[in-house]
């Protein structure tokens, strides 16, 4: 098994780089920096694949330019991901904490799905809730689920290539945050799943790529 660690993070965010490495470097995790896009100058309205529309009508205003960014930013870690050798790769942005022991839970994860999942897409490793969901597996102290209804927040996902490949086909407009597009996809085709306890977490740092909040109404 071949598993890669990608690194979101802002050109301009040196700082916030030199803390995550420190974390990665601190577990051994070896990982590849992705830039992020960042989109908080973007005018929305004018990216091709973005659609105002189906986005006023699922959250009930326009995407900002952040938000656009951060799915951008995931979206470019797709495309690098399937362009790799690898089999399967970690996704993670800056303002993780490393909570356990990361690389080998998932490559166990990983071994178990691919034997007994098959068809699986995504798993979340950030998740602190568990929403609608079913034990599969225990991984030492860690349980499997199966992410009957999946969990938002995008600080750190596991993808495979088939999930990677789907998703390049059947999300190709943007009409919702990242995590509320995952959500909707993996809950409607059942395909993904979450570990829990996670395996990383928030630092407390405010994220970069997505630094502008707003209320939406979108169900998670």
């Amino acid at each position: 098994m071949k598993l890669g660690v990608y690194l979101i993070n802002l050109d301009s965010s040196t700082e916030r780089l030199a803390q995550a490495s420190a974390e990665l470097k601190k577990h051994n995790i070896e990982f590849e920096r992705i830039s992020a896009v960042d989109g908080r100058k973007l005018d929305v309205k004018t990216y091709e694949s973005y659609n105002s529309s189906q986005a006023n009508a699922l959250m009930g205003r326009d995407l900002l330019g952040a938000e656009i960014g951060c799915y951008l930013s995931h979206k470019r870690c797709v495309s690098e991901f399937l362009a790799s050798d690898y089999d399967f790769v970690i996704v993670v942005e800056d303002d993780l904490e490393v909570i356990s022991d990361l690389v080998a839970t998932v490559k166990k994860t990983v071994q178990w799905l691919e034997q007994n999942q098959k068809g699986w897409y995504l798993i979340n490793i950030g998740s602190t809730k568990r929403k609608l969901s079913k034990q599969m597996h225990q991984i030492e102290q860690h349980q499997l689920l199966k992410a009957y209804y999946f969990p938002v927040l995008t600080l750190g996902l596991v993808w495979s290539r088939e999930g990677a490949q789907a998703f390049q086909h059947d999300l190709i407009q943007i009409n919702a945050p990242i995590d509320v597009a995952l959500q909707s996809w993996l809950t409607d085709l059942s395909k993904g799943y979450s570990i829990y306890p996670p395996l990383v977490q928030q630092n407390g740092a405010e994220s970069d790529i997505d630094a502008v909040k707003v209320n939406s109404t979108a169900v998670r």
